[in-house]
């Protein structure tokens, strides 16, 4: 059995029909103020992702973050959940509370290889 894709909800403008993250005021780009909510698979493709090695107080280290585009070119700030997937990488996406959380797919490499094989590049440690 094959399990059913996350979804996520975006906001609809009536007037200009551009898709955006729902929030509380109207249209970014029109103004329009008739909108309507719709869901759309929360599956998205990493523009771009990095990994906090020294994340702000209260985060766990590392951090992962990637801005992620869903359907209908929808774009959002996402906390990356495992391995830090490389630009172009298909993730799930869901809303948990205020933030949205990624998962990338398993591919069997180990943590903090390259996509190519090789180890990545050593973290830069700033001087203490």
């Amino acid at each position: 059995m094959t399990e059913s894709p996350p979804t996520i909800e975006v906001t609809r403008c009536d007037t200009c029909q551009l898709r955006y993250l729902p929030n509380d005021g109207p249209c970014p780009k029109c103004g329009g103020k008739v909108t309507a909510v719709e869901p759309v698979p929360g599956i998205g493709t990493i523009l771009v992702a990095t990994e906090l090695v020294y994340p702000a107080a209260g985060w766990t280290a590392p951090h992962r973050l990637a801005l992620v585009e869903v359907a209908e070119g929808v774009r959002l700030l996402a906390i990356i959940e495992g391995r830090l997937p490389v630009t172009g990488e298909s993730v799930k996406v869901r809303r948990d509370g205020d933030v949205y959380r990624a998962a990338a797919a398993p591919t069997g490499r180990g943590e903090g290889e390259s996509p190519k094989g090789g180890r990545s590049a050593p973290s830069f440690e700033p001087p203490r």
